[in-house]
């Protein structure tokens, strides 16, 4: 078997993995802050960092151009956009700032998931909790 149809196997074993992801829905305060596939070909993150919450996914190959990000705050209505990922050197990817894109709801749990463009979950739900201060 040529290295081209091996890899084009794994790239597609990976991406039924991602998405085969949670079948309901979780509370965003027992959710995680990171998460990466059984493979570890993609990882994502809602931490902070430098002060700044950021949504951010990175890809071991070019698997896919464009991705739909939806976050969910307190209030309970989803909201979504579309980005594209970055050649990042070693990886590929996209870091997008959750305060500067999404509504900020005010204290409580927000839910972040990432899709393919057409449906289907990338991986697992992320979540974080806005406390007070």
């Amino acid at each position: 078997m040529s290295r081209r149809a091996v890899r084009s196997i794994v790239t597609l074993l990976a991406v039924l993995a991602l998405v085969a992801g949670p079948a309901g829905p979780a509370s965003a305060d027992h959710l995680p802050l990171d998460a990466c596939s059984p493979s570890g070909d993609v990882c994502k993150s809602v931490r902070r960092v430098d002060g700044v919450r950021r949504l951010r996914i990175m890809l071991a190959a070019d698997y896919f151009e464009r991705y739909r990000l939806c976050v969910t705050g307190p209030g309970g209505s989803p909201v979504c956009h579309t980005y594209r990922t970055r050649d990042l050197g070693a990886t590929f990817g996209s870091s997008i700032a959750w305060r500067a894109n999404f509504p900020f709801e005010g204290r409580g749990d927000y839910r972040v998931v990432w899709k393919f463009i057409g449906g289907g979950w990338i991986g697992r739900a992320l979540g974080f909790h806005v406390g007070p201060g």
